[in-house]
């Protein structure tokens, strides 16, 4: 049996093969695409996690009821969390492999552009197939490395610290702090903000902010959000 690196190295190739396959042989280029991932032992695990205990339905009614202001087409949404997104998208994947999403109507619907379905397909790639091959990739150390057993929830844990570091940003530009100690902060915020799907990224920028607030003198309230997504962090990777 191929190892996770391969089985990984296929699932890639299988999104690469979809995104070059064009829109009439698309459908059998997404079903191969889910027979890689259901072949696949780490990413079957991997994606039977992400989607344990996930509301598609409820997820449908949000993010394919959204109309752009101005327009009188709807647009699809994405999650912003990363998991989430992994979830929806796969599901989304599902269904038009079982044809209970008609893949037509989904482009013209969705993702109408010039009124061609090869624009439609181009949209679909750019906005569905490759935001999950690189969610999928950066899930995994390096992008083809074994999946850890905990990264997925490692992941998470740096993913529900976004809210807690755009409120420190806004905390740290109103503070009455010499320039030079809120450029500095400032620094660290954003190299954390750019981090949130890379949790030993994020750990270690932590670690710096924390050792940065104590010797300045910082509160305790987000700075203590800080130190426990940290613990949460590090306890799963």
């Amino acid at each position: 049996m191929a190892d996770a690196k391969e089985q990984t190295e296929l699932f890639l190739k299988r999104c690469d093969e979809v995104i070059r396959s064009g829109f009439i042989i698309a459908d059998t280029k997404i079903s191969d695409l889910l027979k890689a991932i259901v072949s696949s032992d780490a990413l079957y695990a991997f994606l039977k996690s992400a989607t344990n205990g996930y509301d598609y339905e409820a997820a449908k009614r949000k993010y394919l009821n959204y109309t752009p202001p101005g327009s009188a087409r709807k647009a699809l949404l994405l999650p912003e969390d990363p998991t989430e997104k992994l979830a929806f998208i796969f599901f989304l994947l599902a269904e038009i492999d079982a044809k209970t999403i008609d893949l037509n109507t989904l482009l013209q619907e969705y993702f109408y552009t010039d009124g061609s379905l090869y624009g439609s397909f181009y949209a679909f790639c750019n906005q569905v197939i490759k935001p999950f091959r690189n969610a999928v990739k950066a899930m995994f150390r390096g992008g083809t490395a074994a999946l850890s057993v905990g990264r997925l929830e490692a992941v998470r844990a740096a993913s529900a610290l976004a809210p807690a570091i755009d409120a420190e940003r806004a905390r740290v530009y109103d503070a009455p702090l010499p320039d030079a100690v809120k450029v500095d902060a400032l620094l660290l915020l954003n190299a954390a903000a750019n981090s949130v799907s890379d949790p030993e990224t994020l750990a270690g920028v932590l670690v710096g902010y924390l050792a940065f607030a104590r010797g300045v003198g910082f509160g305790v309230d987000t700075v203590s959000k800080f130190s426990q997504g940290l613990e949460r962090i590090k306890e799963a990777l």
